[in-house]
């Protein structure tokens, strides 16, 4: 990695439950960024290629021009259940999820789509395409707005084995094909830079740009995760476990679990995620309400399970449950119990709710031998040591902490010919810091810990359904 740059984005909530970004706003933030990270470099480099890694499910739509005509409607919005709900009711669940891998979700781009169809129809007559935070980038940077298959195909209304859009949910929502991206697989040349942007950005007018992919698909990418049996673990404020299998697998079991199936970057294989939505947040939660300094509560942290446990479902349980109305929970407190502890039972917590999901996967038989961490949170090596102990599984870090953007760089690199495949470019690009084994000493004492903690959500569930009728849904994202 040559040189990087960064730049913030927050978004706003005019409404409970919606979550926007100005587009036109952050493009030119990206913009921003990029003369940034070429400025950086001392010798400034030669540009083949440009790719890029989006977050997934915003919709934005656009006129002829490419410009924004609304805010961008985030995946965390969720303004969109109502059309979730009647998505749900015209074709079934499980009906949807067959036909597209996706559980019904208002968070799904489709919902999204026809919230602005019907909400919004002085808008209708001049929108050219809905478009994801990927066609709209490409059409700035190229005047192409592409679509690559694995944004496609978390749409809810997008045939990931088929490659092609499900018709009958298209004609729900009173939409054609035409009106959604050019859809292509990711790595696929849309085109040569404008001239404006690579004048701008201070670059030669030939770069290619291709169809980049979803930032969890990318990351998966970038930590060389492009096979079978192996994990990407992103540590963020959310933490997801991201895998591939060759075939699809939108059965009811996957379903019953809220786990998607949908393209990965990587040629003909496919792809679902894990979701603990309060993740990093809750390690930020707990720090800012007891005023506590990160780096001294990691320091103390200990490799056996606390006394205290925590239920980190500060916005809702994620996968596999999913119940939105589930809040989180100190239990086994005592006036021996303090800010440590709490600390230490939060941090557990986080490695209870990713061994969840391993088991859950491995009995769907997706079977997980090693993890590779990536994102904030896979800097701290003590909270990965504990991690590993409680999965009793090694996880691996990486030199660049980039992953997601080393993916794209990987695939722009195939897309010019510097590489036959993405497989060399795997292995020529993926380089690892270290791998860190489980405590064999703790194993077991975590294990005895992991079989309580499963029994504290289903203990306090009917609590939460019952507690505050007024509770507000939260989806997950």
């Amino acid at each position: 990695m040559l040189g990087s740059a960064y730049r913030h984005y927050s978004y706003h909530s005019p409404e409970d439950g919606w979550a926007e970004q100005d587009a036109e706003q952050v493009w030119l933030l990206v913009s921003a960024t990029v003369k940034e990270a070429l400025a950086s470099v001392s010798t400034r480099p030669e540009i083949a290629a440009i790719c890029v890694s989006v977050q997934g499910d915003a919709i934005i739509p656009l006129d002829r021009r490419g410009a924004a005509l609304h805010p961008a409607m985030l995946g965390m919005d969720t303004r969109s259940h109502r059309e979730a709900a009647d998505l749900e009711d015209r074709f079934g669940r499980g009906q949807l999820y067959s036909a597209t891998g996706m559980p019904c979700e208002p968070l799904n781009a489709i919902t999204k789509v026809w919230w602005l169809v019907r909400r919004r129809p002085e808008l209708r007559n001049r929108i050219w395409k809905y478009v994801h935070y990927e066609e709209f980038l490409l059409m700035k940077i190229a005047g192409v707005p592409a679509l690559d298959f694995t944004m496609a195909s978390r749409t809810m209304a997008f045939d990931p084995a088929a490659k092609d859009w499900v018709a009958p949910v298209l004609d729900c929502v009173g939409i054609t094909p035409s009106e959604l991206g050019n859809v292509a697989p990711s790595g696929a040349p849309v085109g040569i830079i404008l001239n404006a942007v690579a004048d701008d950005w201070g670059i030669q007018r030939n770069a290619l740009v291709v169809t980049g992919g979803h930032d969890q698909c990318m990351a998966a990418l970038g930590a060389g995760v492009i096979d079978t049996d192996l994990a990407c673990y992103s540590m963020g404020t959310a933490e997801v476990i991201s895998t591939c299998f060759d075939a699809p697998r939108s059965g009811p079991a996957m379903l019953e679990c809220n786990y998607p199936c949908y393209c990965h970057v990587a040629g003909d294989r496919y792809f679902t995620i894990t979701l603990n939505q309060s993740g990093g947040l809750s390690l930020e939660w707990f720090l800012d309400l007891s005023c506590a300094g990160f780096p001294e509560m990691v320091e103390g942290l200990k490799i056996e399970p606390s006394l205290a446990m925590f239920l980190p479902h500060l916005v809702g349980s994620g996968t596999p449950t999913c119940d939105h109305r589930s809040r989180g929970s100190f239990l086994g407190l005592s006036l021996k119990t303090g800010r440590a502890e709490m600390f230490q039972a939060v941090v557990d917590a986080l490695a209870f709710e990713a061994r969840l999901n391993v088991e859950t996967l491995e009995r769907l038989d997706i079977p997980i031998a090693e993890l590779r961490a990536v994102g904030g949170g896979s800097r701290q090596r003590r909270i990965l040591e504990l991690k590993a102990t409680v999965l009793n599984k090694p996880i691996r870090t990486l030199r660049n902490p980039e992953a997601a953007l080393l993916g794209a760089a990987m695939l722009a690199e195939v897309a010019i010919g510097s590489f036959p495949s993405l497989e060399a470019a795997c292995e020529e690009c993926v380089h690892f810091r270290e791998t860190i084994e489980p405590r064999l000493d703790a194993v077991e004492s975590y294990t005895a810990a992991f079989h309580r903690y499963r029994q504290i959500h289903g203990t306090l569930k009917s609590f939460y359904r019952n507690w505050r009728s007024e509770c507000p849904e939260t989806v997950n994202a």
